[in-house]
């Protein structure tokens, strides 16, 4: 078997998933070259895939890693490979320029095992119930779906490339990566609801049923009345009165990702420039990328990196570094096809 064989008969025997939506992935996303993976006995016993994106941190974009399908052999499980593929998968993220690495937990029981490796829970979302009954449509916008509507595709992409543009932190998705969102979409049975004005775009509905639930993954609208016509439209089309919409969250209500710092000194730099006012001496520990080790002063909008072993301070571990850069952020991702 070639390796994308092998690795892709490992996600089939760990993760209950369709093979609809397997066979999407490794047709559109995996690639050997993002793959990282160990080998016993001459087979591939546990893998995992890094995929490229942007984010935007501190009003800036920087280049990030999203670690997806990372799984073991049953059998190879409990001898310390994850955690020796996930060093590995750090020191490629940092050689290849990444900033920060990002991943999404299968499990809340995982939460717990990637703190081990230095993440840190950092991306949250708000699930905002709205009673439809009390919104209504607004008279000045069409509102269709247009999953199907491939010659709009770039059109949508570029209405949701602008409107995650204006937040101040989250992750951004490229033109391949929408394509990909769409696919899965359409396995879903979902909805791509789009609010037009004029043969313009002012809002869309990332719609799709969940057992009993009908969820918007993700809103975006120009304006109050724009969105609720998008969800007022939803609960129409689906006969439910009851929405839940994720939303982004400045109360850090229910955990949706992890973070790593992979690029300590770059990560600080553009912190210390956002909040000027912040003075802290640190040292930082990461046993993974020793690039990351060292002493940091952030005052006055500067950020210096050096060895004094003759200073005392507080020692930071990368997860505690991580939650502090980013928590006065509250970054957020969404269509990660979690």
């Amino acid at each position: 078997m070639t390796t994308k064989e092998e690795v892709k008969v490992l996600w089939q025997q760990c993760f209950d998933d369709s093979d609809a939506f397997v066979d999407l992935y490794f047709e559109h996303r995996y690639t050997d070259e993002r793959n990282v993976a160990i080998k016993r006995n001459g087979k591939i016993v546990s893998a995992l895939q890094l995929s490229p994106y942007q984010m935007k941190y501190c009003d800036k974009t920087i280049p990030v890693s999203y670690i997806s399908g990372a799984c073991t052999h049953p059998g190879y499980r409990k001898q310390g490979l994850m955690s020796s593929l996930l060093a590995d998968a750090h020191r490629r993220m940092y050689t290849e320029g990444a900033w920060m690495g990002m991943l999404i937990p299968a499990s809340n029981e995982l939460y717990e095992y990637y703190a081990k490796s230095g993440y840190a829970p950092v991306f949250y979302n708000d699930i905002q119930k709205v009673d439809t009954r009390f919104v209504h449509l607004s008279p000045l916008y069409t509102i269709t779906d247009e999953l199907e509507d491939d010659s709009c595709l770039w059109e949508h992409y570029h209405y949701l490339s602008t409107c995650m543009e204006k937040r101040s932190c989250g992750v951004l998705h490229s033109r391949e990566d929408f394509q990909v969102i769409m696919d899965d979409l359409r396995l879903d049975r979902s909805r791509l609801l789009v609010a037009r004005r004029g043969g313009l775009i002012h809002g869309m509905a990332f719609c799709m049923k969940t057992g009993e639930r009908l969820l918007v993954k993700e809103l975006l609208a120009d304006n109050q009345a724009i969105s609720d016509s998008l969800l007022k439209k939803a609960s129409m089309l689906w006969r439910i009165d009851e929405v839940d919409c994720l939303t982004p969250s400045l109360q850090d209500m229910h955990r949706l990702g992890m973070a790593r710092i992979i690029n300590a000194e770059n990560m600080l730099k553009l912190f210390a420039r956002k909040y000027p006012e912040k003075k802290m001496f640190l040292q930082l520990k990461d046993e993974v990328i020793p690039e990351n080790n060292g002493y940091y002063l952030i005052d006055k909008g500067n950020c210096l990196h050096g060895h004094c072993p003759d200073k005392v301070c507080q020692v930071w571990h990368v997860n505690e570094l991580t939650s502090l850069l980013l928590k006065s952020e509250h970054p957020y991702m969404s269509l990660m096809l979690n």
